[in-house]
C-alpha cells in the first residue's frame, strides 16, 4: 500500500503544473504582439512509481505518482522555418529589383515627358524648315539648339543612371554594413550567451527568439544556411548544439562560413576600384578574405542589388551577372548616341572640297571628317558616350558648319566643272532627314547586331525593354509575396499565438487547477477521518 501522504504529493504536483501552465498562457497572451515571439507550452510529464519493489503490493491497482512540470518548450517547426527564410530571401530579392528597375523606368519615361524620341521628331522638323531655306543662317541656329537638345538629353540619360547607381550602391553598403555585419555580429554574441545558459541547465527561450528573428532578417538580406551540428560535448551527460551559418556555393565549392557559435564574418564592399562592377567580400570566421562572394551571393536584398549595379543583360560574359541592370541599359544609351554621331558626321563630312592638283575637273571627295558631334573634346569622338556627346565646337562657333549639299559652291573653280554655283542645295540636309527614318544596324562594341531599324524604333526597344523588366518583376514580385505568406501563416499556426487558443487553455488549465484542489479537500477529508473518528 502506498504511504497516506504520496497522495497529497500527487495533488501538489497537479497543482504546480497547473500552475505553471497558466503561467505560460498569461506570458503567450502578454506576448501576442511581440515581434519573433515563439509560442511556449510546458511539459509535462507522468511521475512513475517504479524503482522500489512493495512487497505486499497489488500490481493491478499500483497508479503513478502524478504528473510533473520539467520545462516549457517552444512550438517551432524547423522545416517551416527553413522554407520561410527561403523564400524570404526570393521575396526580398525581387523586391529589391521592382524597386531598382522602376527607378530606371523613370528616367525612360517617353510617355509622360517630351523625353528625347521628341526631341528626335523636333529634329527633324527643324532640318525639313533648314531644307526649305538652306542658306538662312537662323534657321541653320536652329537645327543645331534642336541637336544640342538631343545630345542634352543623352546626358541627361547616362547622368540620371549615373544617380541610380550612386544611390543603389549607398543603399548596398548600408546593407552591408548597418545590416548584414550588424546581423552576423549579434547572432554570435547571442550564440555564447545562449551557450552559457544551457550549459548551467536553463532553456533561454527569450534568447531563442532573439536569435530566431535576427536569423529571419538575415535571410531576407542573403541566401544562408543554418545547421546545429555537430554538437559540443561539455561533459558525458551535457551536449549542446554547434550554431553555424553559411552562405552555400552553387558550384558546389566552399561555402563561407559566416557564423560559428561565437564567431562571425564580416562583408565589405569595394565600389571605387570598378564603380561598374561592385566587389563583395567576406573576412570569414577563420580570417580567410573570401573575395569570391558575388559567385554565392545568388538571392535576398544584395542579389536584388547585385543584379541592378552589376547586371550587364546580354552585354555579360559567361561568368558576369546577365540581369539587366543599370550597365547594360547605360550602354544601350551608348550604342545609340555613338551610331547618331556617326551617322551624322558622316552626312556632314561626306561632300566635295575644292582640288588644286586637277586641273580638269577642280573637286575631290573630302576625306578629313567635319564632326558635327563630338565627345566632350569638341573635336574627336574617341571616346564618344552618352555621358559626354555634345555638339561639336566648330559647329558651336559656326552654325552654318551643317553642310546643307554635298556639292557647294567653290569660288575660282573652272565653269566646266559640275559643282552648281548655288550653295543653297539641300541634298545633304534630306540625307539626314532621311536617315532619321532609315533602317540603321545598331551594333554592340563586338560588331554583333542588336537591333535593326530607326532611331525612334531603337529608343522604343529601350522604354519597352525596361517596361517589360518592372512588368516581369513585379509579377514574379507578387507570385513570391503570396508565397511567403502562405508560408508565414504555416509558420504562425505553430509558432504564433492565438488569443482564443490561450482563452481555452487557460479555462482549461483553470478547471484543472481547482480539480486539484478539491482533490486535496477530498484527502484531507479522508484524512480527518482516520485520524478523528475511527475507532471512536
Amino acid at each position: 500500500m502506498a504511504a497516506t501522504f504520496v497522495s497529497y504529493n500527487i495533488a501538489s504536483r497537479a497543482m504546480e503544473a497547473s500552475q505553471a501552465s497558466i503561467n505560460v498562457v498569461g506570458n503567450n497572451i502578454s506576448n501576442i504582439k511581440t515581434e519573433g515571439y515563439t509560442r511556449q507550452r510546458v511539459d509535462v510529464v507522468s511521475v512513475t512509481n517504479s524503482g522500489m519493489v512493495q512487497k505486499y503490493a497489488n500490481p493491478q491497482i499500483s497508479s503513478g505518482l502524478g504528473a510533473k512540470a520539467t520545462g516549457t518548450t517552444q512550438l517551432r517547426d524547423p522545416y517551416i522555418d527553413a522554407r520561410y527564410r527561403n523564400q524570404n530571401s526570393e521575396n526580398s530579392r525581387y523586391e529589391t529589383m521592382v524597386k531598382g528597375l522602376t527607378n530606371l523606368e523613370d528616367v525612360f519615361d517617353e510617355a509622360s515627358a517630351q523625353a528625347l524620341m521628341g526631341e528626335f521628331s523636333s529634329f527633324v522638323l527643324d532640318l525639313n524648315s533648314l531644307a526649305q531655306t538652306p542658306g538662312t543662317s537662323d534657321i541653320a541656329q536652329v537645327v543645331r539648339s534642336a541637336a544640342e537638345k538631343i545630345t542634352q538629353m543623352m546626358n541627361m540619360y547616362a547622368n540620371q543612371l549615373d544617380e541610380i547607381r550612386t544611390e543603389q550602391t549607398e543603399n548596398l553598403e548600408v546593407t552591408v554594413d548597418s545590416e548584414f555585419n550588424t546581423f552576423v555580429k549579434n547572432i554570435a554574441a547571442l550564440n555564447e550567451q545562449i551557450q552559457r545558459e544551457e550549459i548551467y541547465g536553463n532553456t533561454p527561450n527569450e534568447l531563442y527568439d532573439q536569435r530566431n528573428l535576427l536569423i529571419d532578417k538575415l535571410s531576407g538580406i542573403s541566401n544562408i544556411k543554418v545547421s546545429m551540428v555537430p554538437v559540443d560535448v561539455i561533459s558525458e551527460n551535457l551536449s549542446i548544439p554547434h550554431y553555424r551559418i553559411t552562405m552555400e556555393n552553387p558550384s558546389g565549392g566552399e561555402p563561407i562560413m559566416i557564423v560559428d557559435n561565437g564567431k562571425y564574418g564580416e562583408m565589405s564592399l569595394d565600389a571605387k576600384t570598378d564603380p561598374l562592377n561592385v566587389k563583395l567580400s567576406v573576412v570569414d570566421t577563420k580570417g580567410n578574405l573570401r573575395d569570391d562572394a558575388n559567385d554565392l551571393i545568388s538571392d535576398g536584398k544584395l542579389y536584388g542589388y547585385l543584379s541592378i549595379i552589376n547586371g550587364k543583360g546580354t552585354f555579360a560574359s559567361v561568368t558576369e551577372n546577365s540581369a539587366k541592370g543599370i550597365y547594360y541599359y547605360n550602354e544601350k544609351i551608348n550604342i545609340m548616341a555613338n551610331k547618331f554621331a556617326e551617322e551624322f558626321n558622316s552626312i556632314n563630312s561626306d561632300i566635295f572640297v575644292e582640288d588644286t592638283t586637277d586641273l580638269v575637273n577642280g573637286y575631290k571627295l573630302n576625306t578629313e571628317p567635319l564632326n558635327l558631334f563630338t565627345d566632350d573634346s569638341g573635336s574627336t569622338t574617341a571616346n564618344l558616350t552618352a555621358r559626354n556627346i555634345q555638339v561639336s565646337t566648330e559647329w558651336l562657333k559656326n552654325p552654318s558648319y551643317i553642310n546643307t549639299t554635298k556639292k557647294p559652291f567653290i569660288e575660282g573653280l573652272p565653269a566646266t566643272t559640275d559643282y552648281k554655283s548655288t550653295p543653297t542645295e539641300p541634298d545633304n540636309v534630306l540625307r539626314m532627314i532621311k536617315r532619321m527614318s532609315d533602317q540603321i544596324d545598331f551594333k554592340d562594341s563586338m560588331g554583333s547586331t542588336i537591333l535593326t531599324g530607326t532611331f525612334n524604333e531603337y529608343m522604343t526597344s529601350v522604354v519597352s525593354e525596361v517596361g517589360t523588366d518592372v512588368e516581369l518583376y513585379t509579377n514574379f514580385s507578387k507570385t513570391a509575396t503570396n508565397v511567403f505568406q502562405t508560408i508565414s501563416d504555416s509558420r504562425d499556426s505553430v509558432s504564433g499565438v492565438s488569443l482564443n487558443e490561450e482563452g481555452i487553455n487557460l479555462s482549461a488549465f483553470q478547471k484543472v487547477y481547482n480539480a486539484a484542489m478539491r482533490y486535496f479537500n477530498v484527502l484531507d477529508e479522508n484524512l480527518d477521518n482516520v485520524i478523528n473518528k475511527m475507532g471512536v
